[in-house]
């Protein structure tokens, strides 16, 4: 091999190196999944996403308040950044009033959960882990979250279980609730929180929930031939 060859194979190295450094520091954030729930529609299914690098500093956030991996970090990626908000500078926090377009009347505001319980702080001061699970959601305060388990993947024709449960004081499954789908017969839970699904359909199945006194939820299913 020739120096001219070998030179020109390093570079390519080089920059190929570089470009992957490039991408790893852009998307350094931990994976999480977050999902958006509007006052009467859902607003984001279930997305992973990574945080960046770098701080949130629109609105009038200054550089080193607002971390770009943490939970505000993965709205902006999740959304595009189509969310607003007021800075508060006394509390290095953000009060979200808008998401996706929409913006909570009355008393309802942008209620968080961090693994479906309630976040007690604002989306800056989340630090996120891996796998970590992240809901926004319109409320009043009253609602907790709620969880639907399902297989990830299914086999039309052949039936599988799922299951509701609700967060509070304690987890507890959540019986008599309706549980739809796209092309699927609607099914209630039992007293277990469990229902037995059916969907005689390939494709991409969205189950939904909407307990009473929680937030609405879903879980999505690849249903194969």
């Amino acid at each position: 091999m020739n120096r001219k060859t070998l030179l020109a194979l390093s570079g390519a190295l080089l920059l190929l190196l570089s470009t992957a450094a490039a991408a790893m520091a852009a998307a350094a954030g931990p994976a999480v999944t977050i999902r958006i729930e509007g006052a009467k529609k859902t607003l984001l299914l279930p997305t992973r996403v990574r945080g960046r690098t770098g701080w949130i500093t629109r609105d009038g956030a200054p550089k080193g308040q607002c971390s770009a991996t943490s939970a505000q970090g993965a709205l902006n990626v999740a959304t595009r950044g189509h969310w607003s908000g007021q800075w508060y500078p006394s509390y290095h926090e953000y009060f979200i009033t808008s998401i996706l377009g929409e913006r909570p009347t009355g008393s309802n505001y942008w209620a968080i959960f961090v693994n479906n319980r309630p976040a007690s702080v604002g989306a800056c001061d989340i630090k996120l882990r891996a796998g970590e699970q992240l809901l926004f959601a319109v409320s009043n305060g009253s609602q907790m979250a709620a969880a639907l388990d399902a297989p990830r993947t299914a086999v039309s024709g052949r039936a599988f279980t799922i299951r509701l449960v609700g967060y509070g004081k304690a987890v507890r499954p959540l019986s008599g609730v309706r549980i739809t789908g796209n092309g699927i017969r609607a099914v209630r839970t039992d007293r277990r929180g469990e229902a037995r699904v059916l969907d005689d359909h390939a494709g991409v199945l969205v189950l939904r929930a909407a307990p009473k006194g929680y937030v609405r939820t879903e879980a999505i299913v690849h249903v194969a031939s």
